[in-house]
């Protein structure tokens, strides 16, 4: 095949000509959405800022109803509740970078996210979006998973569910309507991408009066889905002490971790050693 053939197929590969007729449906309710998902079986897809979707239609997925939620009420509000902080599914990533129950929240969250992705991304993708798109690349599911964050489903019978985020979120098949960050702790979120293509990490520590209670690591990029771990703390420690443990913390975490991908990026010993230098390094950079 000749380069100008290859690029030419590559281009219809990934254009719109791939993508099939569909049915729209712009649902006014969280129920009337997933009543339109259940009436129309497994074709049937839920939309809320679309780059995910909409790429995979481009490479031929099949699509026979998009149910856009767009025109939900209520599905993009950031809410302090007795719960914690509820995030809804349809929040944007700029949303959650400008927003100042965040900022109050969760400060190390909203000085990151202004990096994350580009500006077009920032502005139309969702945070629920980028849950739902179980893509081990993506850095907000590793932030739920780190912060041990709930999700709140809406099923397709109408009952309402609630999964940790930790136990991922990919396979679920009814409608994710809001994202809780727990009350009760001070959560500090730490976030290292230095190594990313080869191993991304989000480290949550649960602070109370000044001691580190418990604290979780998710890592992306490492595994074909996202990976989260406790670390295990005997007593709450201070900073400094956490400090002083961290090489044999990490040690440990990594030690007991499934086998991370083998690829061209970088191979499986490779990157369960730099899982191992990113938890040290970012646990001893709390004190």
């Amino acid at each position: 095949m000749t380069e100008l053939a290859a690029a030419s197929s590559l281009a219809v590969h990934r254009s719109r000509k791939l993508i099939s007729e569909f049915r729209l449906h712009r649902p006014r309710s969280t129920m009337e959405a997933v009543a339109l998902k259940a009436s129309a079986g497994a074709g049937a897809v839920f939309m809320a800022g679309g780059i995910d979707v909409v790429n995979r239609m481009k490479f031929g997925a099949s699509v026979t109803d998009l149910i856009h939620l767009g025109s939900i009420v209520g599905l993009d509000r950031v809410e302090e509740r007795e719960a914690g902080l509820r995030l809804g599914a349809l929040v944007t990533h700029d949303r959650l970078a400008t927003s100042p129950q965040v900022a109050a929240r969760l400060p190390s969250l909203a000085q990151t996210w202004p990096e994350v992705a580009n500006i077009r991304i920032r502005c139309k993708g969702t945070i629920g979006g980028n849950i739902m798109a179980g893509d081990p690349s993506y850095d907000f599911a590793l932030a739920a998973m780190a912060a041990d964050a709930q999700l709140h489903f809406l099923s397709l019978a109408g009952s309402t569910t609630v999964f940790a985020a930790a136990d991922g979120a990919a396979n679920q098949v009814g409608l994710l309507t809001a994202i809780v960050f727990p009350s009760g702790t001070t959560l500090r979120l730490l976030f290292d991408r230095s190594l990313r293509p080869i191993v991304t990490l989000t480290l949550g520590l649960d602070f109370v009066d000044g001691r580190i209670t418990g604290g979780r690591a998710a890592f992306g990029c490492a595994y074909p889905v996202l990976v989260a771990a406790k670390l295990p703390f005997d007593e709450p420690l201070p900073p400094v002490e956490l400090a002083r443990r961290a090489a044999p913390l990490a040690e440990a975490v990594a030690a007991e971790l499934p086998e991370p991908l083998g690829d061209h990026h970088g191979s499986s010993g490779y990157r369960r050693r730099m899982i191992e230098v990113l938890l040290r390094r970012n646990l001893s950079a709390v004190a």
